[in-house]
């Protein structure tokens, strides 16, 4: 446990040095943001959205909002915060589409492996009205409103302590899963033991050999350290989900309707802000992957996507809502 409590010590450190809270003390409103991410300004997702976040901001609200900023899971794991965000407790959320499956079957589709071909393919398959119903469907079952969707650090690949290239090389291997049921099948169908595991216990798991592996994008595996404990990147680009900033609507409720609004188009310019910051974020960080002497490698993609894609049928079967947005992904495969 020593390993722990450095690394909270240094993320508390660093927090100290960030941007924590902005606004004067006669703002209006004060938000707090919760990301489940390091406080790394150059690779973790969260820091990074949130540092594009302070001018626009600014811009469109003045000092009428302060923030509050929490990153490295500092008031609680990912299911709970995102159970703050629908009481009105935590006001924003940073994070990726997963977490919501649980409380929002119907966005599983995005968890599902090879679903999208890359980021381009998902956004315009989000910009479809099949999004928007997303997005009415997060709002009508958990309070949250989700203004735009961004594209996440980079493809979720297998960060592993063991070199692989076919589904036949993971058999028996445990591999942390998101704990969503979704991500855990997609996991378990390309050949590995998945293990549902929350972001914070992920590096102990790792050291402890609790795990073999873990599956998620360069740029956050590279500022979680997790490259301390494994050395084998391995090409999968098995999902690509959505990232963005989850809104309570309680929190939304409380500003007037001018502030609201600026929050919001803030979010919006953000997120499109991040999109082209976030593509170039995950070549940067697979090569500074590299220089901590982990093997980067690619691996017979069209073995696992043939193994993963019966959990699409079995999928809309449980979840016949999520057609419009499988079907869209469909449509949107070529540009």
């Amino acid at each position: 446990m020593p390993r722990l409590s450095r690394r909270h010590a240094i993320a508390g450190a660093a927090l100290l040095a960030a941007p924590a809270l902005i606004g004067r003390a006669r703002a209006a409103s004060t938000l707090k943001i919760s990301t489940s991410y390091p406080n790394d300004p150059v690779f973790a997702a969260g820091r990074v959205w949130y540092d594009i976040f302070l001018p626009h901001l600014k811009a469109t609200t003045g000092d009428q909002i302060a923030i509050q900023y929490y990153p490295d899971n500092q008031l609680g794991q990912e299911a709970d915060i995102a159970n703050q965000v629908k009481l009105g407790v935590v006001d924003i959320m940073l994070t990726g589409s997963s977490i919501w499956t649980n409380l929002v079957p119907e966005f599983g589709v995005f968890d599902m492996g090879y679903v999208f071909k890359d980021y381009d393919h998902m956004r315009r398959a989000t910009a479809t009205p099949a999004g928007a119903g997303l997005q009415k469907l997060l709002l009508q079952k958990t309070g949250t409103h989700l203004p735009a969707w961004g594209r996440n650090a980079g493809a979720r690949n297998f960060m592993t302590k063991f070199a692989f290239s076919k589904p036949e090389d993971l058999a028996g291997k445990k591999i942390r899963s998101l704990p969503s049921p979704i991500v855990t099948e997609t996991v378990k169908l390309m050949g590995a033991a998945a293990t549902p595991m929350a972001f914070g216990e992920i590096y102990t798991g790792l050291q402890a050999g609790v795990i073999d592996g873990l599956e998620h994008d360069a740029p956050t595996v590279l500022s979680a350290k997790f490259y301390e404990t494994a050395k084998h990147f391995t090409l999968t680009r098995h999902i690509h989900t959505p990232f963005g900033a989850f809104v309570s609507d309680r929190s939304l409720q409380k500003l007037k309707p001018d502030v609201r609004d600026g929050l919001l188009k803030a979010i919006q310019q953000t997120t499109d802000d991040q999109y082209a910051r976030f593509a170039a974020l995950e070549t940067a960080a697979e090569d500074e992957l590299k220089k901590h002497e982990v093997t980067i490698a690619d691996c017979d993609r069209d073995a696992f996507r043939e193994r993963v894609r019966p959990l699409w049928a079995q999928f809309l079967q449980a979840t016949p809502g999520a057609k419009d947005m499988l079907d869209a992904a469909q449509k949107t495969e070529s540009a």
